[in-house]
């Protein structure tokens, strides 16, 4: 059972997940940031995406893209440690949430090798509804998978 975030009593604080790339960790991390990568896995072929960063803490990220409709999701970049760990905050413009602290989620991937393998965790935080929990939590257990998917065709 998740701990309850204290924004809302019933949006469960945080959620994990997790896959196993059969990948080395270098791949796998070149994969999981490279801007043209990120294109490929977090869209697919249901709708097209595009990520802008420098990937250095304190810098912006920007994820345009459209799918039923155009979205644009805001965040800054809070670590970046090669091929250990990754992490910003998120606000999509589908939330229609006001761009203030509360509204934002902390999305952070961690990768390490096991093996020839890497495990890929992926743990999302700070969700300011219920809705954008369920919605984060869905989507991010098949992207994850997805992830998995593409690497193993490299």
């Amino acid at each position: 059972m998740n701990p309850r975030s204290s924004v809302d009593c019933d949006t469960p604080a945080y959620f994990r997940e997790e896959v196993v790339v059969e990948r080395p960790v270098a791949s796998v991390w070149n994969h999981l940031v490279n801007l043209r990568s990120m294109r490929e896995w977090l869209g697919g072929d249901d709708y097209s995406v595009e990520v802008e960063t420098t990937w250095m803490p304190g810098s912006a990220i920007v994820i345009r893209g459209a799918h039923h409709l155009p979205f644009e999701n805001r965040g800054v970049v809070l670590s970046f440690l090669p091929c250990e760990e990754v992490s910003f905050t998120h606000l999509s413009s589908l939330s229609r949430l006001p761009d203030q602290p509360s509204s934002y989620t902390t999305l952070r991937f961690e990768v390490h090798a096991d093996g020839q393998r890497t495990v890929v965790k992926f743990e999302a935080s700070g969700f300011p509804t219920m809705s954008i929990y369920r919605h984060l939590h869905f989507y991010w257990a098949g992207t994850l998978d997805a992830f998995r998917r593409y690497m193993e065709l490299r």
